[in-house]
């Protein structure tokens, strides 16, 4: 059953990403009325049958697949479908502005492709389809930040790109050293074959984060992110943050997690100083912006060293809470971000500069709106009982398993993050402004901006005590 409804999604999803534009680009050349509903169609049905797969697969571990290509397990289910969830949202704000665009339904057909290329990426069980995922998912996303083809958007899309190659370069080097030394490409074999803390092991693991960093922007790999997440269209940024990072950390979960127990001596001290420098340097950094789309961009910066604060202790010592932790924190992250540029997007097409100053009074003439952004940002800041509290509750529980001391940092931290958050919630409600723009009900940025809050809250009230049946 799992292989047949694996291979239904992916008739539909690469069904919905070929004929969608095909129509919208000939037949409906004028309307251009078919891709953004056929997208959200094809992601919902994709949505529903993850749902049963989850009942399905609940007890029964992890199921291989297409010979042992993927393995399907409750924590891939789960992180394919935040990447759905973060998709729908995506294309539900396009609805209004961005349809218009001469390149929406390539837009469309990229976000469709693009996650399921995620899938494969969180569910991968060899290296050969690594690749092959990574390829589809790294250059749909290249393509994704230049599609509004105006100077700042094309820059950031070339700046992601080179970096792209020098993390796709850094993967291939850490496969050829696995493969050489195990003769295998197959996951679950690699921790079998191989033996000891040889060089090569380090070599590739380094190689291995080396790549995945420059593809999350942990420090010091991080150069690219800023330029791209701080300047690129909001709106195409939702897709890198709320379904390619989660792949790609879910890819990172499938992949260290199966090196680390040959690195013991290495592991907690080198994911715990990346966590480290990550999340300060993000958090800092984010503090001294007064853009706020540029503060977002540092923002996810230090959200990824949270992540790592979990795992520098989970395959270890507290594997079942780290994978729950991450798990709720991708939920947190993916939700929260698409909230957060959309808004900014929203902001952009009323014709504010996205300063501190310009949210000064929009708690008056967007109350529903504003008050929405603000309930995201203090998700992002970790306030109970939203997402974003639980996730971090879960991810520190585990690091002070193995590692007290970062748990001690994350929280400083955390702390420190508090004087960024706060500072557009006090433009918004406690400062006047003057030719504010105003909400109009129905608008789909507003209303995704909305769902989005929604999720973090109702996760923050629901998913905690459902986590350890989700993920065991």
């Amino acid at each position: 059953m799992m292989e047949r409804a694996f291979s239904l999604i992916s008739l539909v999803l690469i069904g919905t990403g070929l004929i969608s534009p095909t129509l919208d680009y000939t037949i409906f050349k004028k309307e251009r009325l078919v891709s953004p509903y056929l997208t959200l169609g094809g992601l919902g049905f994709s949505g529903i049958i993850l749902g049963v797969l989850a009942v399905w697969s609940y007890g029964r571990g992890s199921v291989s697949i297409y010979g042992g290509m993927l393995q399907i397990e409750p924590f891939g289910i789960f992180l394919s479908f935040v990447a759905t969830i973060g998709a729908i949202l995506l294309t539900v704000a396009t609805l209004s502005e961005v349809k218009n665009w001469s390149t929406s339904p390539s837009l469309y057909s990229l976000v469709t492709l693009g996650v399921l290329g995620s899938y494969f990426l969180v569910s991968v069980g060899d290296l050969t389809l690594l690749i092959a995922a990574w390829a589809l998912v790294s250059v749909i996303s290249y393509v994704i930040v230049g599609l509004r083809k105006d100077r700042a958007s094309v820059e950031a899309a070339g700046k992601y790109a080179l970096m792209g190659v020098i993390a796709s370069i850094f993967i291939l080097y850490a496969v050829a050293m696995v493969y050489g030394m195990t003769g295998s490409t197959s996951l679950r074999s690699i921790s079998d074959l191989a033996t000891g803390e040889g060089a090569l092991i380090i070599m590739s693991s380094v190689f291995f984060i080396s790549a995945f960093g420059f593809k999350i922007g942990l420090v010091p790999f991080h150069g690219w992110l800023p330029d791209v997440y701080g300047k690129a269209h909001p709106i195409l940024i939702v897709f890198l943050t709320s379904t390619a990072t989660v792949a790609v950390v879910g890819l990172i979960v499938r992949v260290l997690f199966t090196l680390a127990p040959l690195i013991t001596s290495y592991w907690p001290i080198l994911i715990g100083l990346i966590s480290v420098f990550t999340m300060t340097f993000g958090n800092v950094t984010a503090l001294i912006q007064n853009n706020v789309q540029k503060m977002m961009a540092f923002s996810s910066i230090a959200q990824m060293g949270y992540i790592f604060a979990g795992m520098a202790a989970g395959p270890l010592v507290a594997g079942g809470l780290t994978l729950q932790g991450i798990a709720l924190h991708l939920g947190s992250y993916s939700f929260a971000k698409a909230g957060v540029f959309v808004f900014l997007a929203y902001l952009l097409k009323k014709g504010l500069s996205l300063q501190i100053s310009d949210l000064k009074g929009l708690g008056k003439s967007m109350p529903i709106t504003a008050t929405a952004f603000g309930i995201i940002l203090l998700n992002l800041v970790g306030i109970p009982p939203l997402l974003g509290f639980w996730s971090k509750f879960y991810l520190f529980s585990a690091a002070a398993k193995i590692t007290p001391w970062l748990t001690l940092i994350a929280i400083i931290n955390s702390g420190i993050s508090v004087g960024y958050y706060v500072r557009p919630i006090k433009s918004m409600f406690f400062e006047e402004g003057s030719d504010l723009p105003d909400e109009r009900i129905g608008d789909f940025e507003q209303a995704t901006v909305i769902a989005a809050s929604f999720l973090l809250v109702s996760g923050g009230l629901v998913l905690p005590s459902l986590i350890s049946i989700l993920i065991p």
